[in-house]
């Protein structure tokens, strides 16, 4: 029975092309990192005794301590691998995160990004943004909005407006338009991400030097 639930460990961890990434190295070196491809984002949650853990990774659990495994969703709708283990061995395995956690720092924040990658952000608002005609001068207005777990920019809201109507209703589109971000969550409960994205506007026949 042991050799089949370890059997059945690899395959889930082989064959779910929707697992997820979510390690150690995820929330320490979050910073390091490549820009999030589609796959990034597609996190898949484990839960021990129907209750997700932080900090708990499978590679944690001794494979022949685990007497049951579920794939099924969760109570936020996330596909999810849940797993039965004794009672005494997942107090074990908590107190050893809560040591674990007392020496090490964790981000659960969700990182949030323009597709491809936030640098390519200014290049599509340079690529799409349309100068009010008549324009004058030289001014940065700043758009709230919230991204939900999808990626859909929504609730989009000047928090820094110009005197200019024309400019902030540019401003307010060009927003509205952007793609789908990509979102990766590290908690089961997905929160939409609120953000502030600066805009430039400025005159396109004036010569600016720096």
């Amino acid at each position: 029975m042991k050799k089949l639930l370890l059997v059945a460990v690899v395959l889930i961890q082989s064959c779910m092309t929707v697992f997820a990434q979510q390690s150690y190295n995820d929330s320490i070196y979050r910073e390091i990192r490549f820009p999030l491809a589609e796959s990034d984002t597609n996190t898949v949650f484990y839960y021990f005794n129907d209750e997700w853990i932080p900090g708990l990774m499978l590679e944690m659990v001794e494979p022949q301590s685990i007497e049951k495994i579920e794939i099924k969703n969760d109570s936020f709708g996330n596909q999810a691998v849940f797993f039965t283990l004794p009672s005494e061995a997942l107090s074990q395995l908590k107190s050893k995160v809560d040591e674990t956690r007392k020496q090490l720092f964790e981000n659960y924040d969700p990182i949030c990004e323009f597709p491809g990658g936030n640098g390519l952000l200014k290049e599509w608002l340079n690529a799409n943004i349309r100068i009010p005609e008549g324009y004058k001068g030289h001014e940065r207005v700043v758009v709230l909005f919230k991204v939900q777990p999808d990626g859909e920019i929504t609730d989009a809201k000047m928090l820094k407006q110009s005197k200019n109507e024309a400019v902030n209703e540019e401003a307010l589109r060009l927003v509205g338009e952007m793609p789908k971000f990509r979102v990766k969550y590290y908690t089961p409960k997905k929160m939409p991400v609120g953000m502030a994205l600066p805009i430039v506007f400025k005159d396109p026949n004036a010569i600016y030097i720096r």
